[in-house]
């Protein structure tokens, strides 16, 4: 592991490459109960940054996630758990917890994420002014029952977390809640509100600083902008998104806007590019576990087959997406695919009377 450089007192730490995936493992062998100079340094430490060790854990965690590495993430948050014990409502056992609903739902079980949370919020509630966590709780949970088509339940948890965020001036919770809030708006075809927070992330990244957030919400505007076919308009929104999750070496991210932009080639009758944009994400998505990613890209590569007329391919594709939309419990995903898979059998068809017609 290579050696870090003391950072000035306004440098934030953020391993890098392999570093990244392997901290949690150096941290995680060093004693359950540190001294009180060790696990809480003075300003005169000699430690980098003056960083608690819980906070370089979840930092590289947090990192992880953001990458779209949910392999490292769930061998460093796993242990790290049983290290704080079922029973401790200490803030950052909370962030674990909250860390591990959202790679139970990035891996496709959103209802197992929120029955994680019901219980562990049972147990062990987090402290009424630890408000990341409170906050933080009600966002994951409002997210899960977004994505489970719960939008009433979605929006009013999540309402809740940003005014809790906004009153203690957490502004990179902020971000992350409107990021979630424009997510249920984009699922629920509200393209304009979706849109608005997408700019107010780009407006806030400039403050919360590094890359995540400008490349999101550059992301984000990109998205809408696609999905109401304003293909010329959106490719520069999403290149230059495009361009720094690469810089960040961001490799799930990095597919999921080569996806958006292979919507938008299709868009302007280049389905060669397209379809070499998606089969390289399904690649990288597949590798990387996410079933909600994996689902859109075969989906958009059947739309690839049935802009070509090969309507048994498209059919192929729509039916493993909707396999996956299924299993995940995505009601918006089996609606869309749902009349994808009817309009791909209806053309097919349609080509089979046509070639009778012909031939008889």
């Amino acid at each position: 592991m290579a050696t870090l450089q003391r950072p000035s007192s306004t440098t934030q730490i953020t391993p890098q490459g392999p570093e990244l995936s392997t901290l949690w493992t150096r941290l995680l062998t060093l004693p359950d109960r540190l001294p009180l100079s060790a696990a809480r340094p003075s300003r005169s430490t000699t430690l980098p940054g003056a960083f608690r060790l819980p906070d370089l854990l979840y930092n590289s965690i947090r990192d992880l996630v953001r990458r779209g590495d949910l392999n490292g993430a769930h061998q460093a948050v796993e242990p790290a758990l049983q290290k704080f014990g079922s029973g401790d409502n200490s803030a950052h056992a909370w962030l674990l917890r909250l860390a591990w609903a959202d790679l139970l739902r990035l891996r496709g079980h959103t209802d197992e994420a929120l029955e994680y949370l019901a219980s562990a919020e049972r147990y062990c509630p987090p402290n009424k002014d630890d408000v990341p966590s409170v906050a933080g709780l009600k966002k994951t949970r409002g997210y899960c029952f977004g994505h489970l088509g719960d939008y009433s339940s979605s929006h009013a948890l999540m309402r809740e977390a940003e005014n809790l965020a906004k009153g203690a001036g957490l502004l990179e919770l902020q971000c992350e809640i409107h990021q979630c809030q424009a997510m249920i708006f984009y699922l629920q075809r509200d393209y304009d509100s979706s849109e608005r927070l997408f700019r107010l992330i780009l407006e806030n990244s400039e403050k919360v600083g590094g890359w995540y957030f400008r490349a999101n919400g550059l992301w984000g505007i990109g998205k809408n902008l696609m999905i109401r076919n304003r293909f010329s308009e959106a490719m520069p929104w999403l290149e230059e998104s495009l361009s720094i999750f690469q810089a960040a070496g961001a490799r799930v991210p990095v597919a999921i806007v080569c996806s958006e932009l292979a919507v938008c080639y299709l868009g302007l009758g280049d389905d060669e590019k397209s379809l070499e944009l998606l089969e390289n994400a399904s690649a990288v998505q597949k590798n990387a576990g996410s079933v909600q990613n994996c689902l859109v890209v075969l989906a958009n590569i059947g739309n690839v087959y049935l802009h070509r007329r090969d309507h048994l391919r498209a059919i192929e594709y729509y039916r493993e997406a909707l396999e996956l939309a299924r299993k995940i419990k995505d009601p918006v995903s089996i609606q869309k695919w749902s009349f994808n898979l009817k309009l791909a059998y209806a053309r097919l068809q349609e080509s089979v009377d046509h070639l009778s017609a012909s031939t008889a």
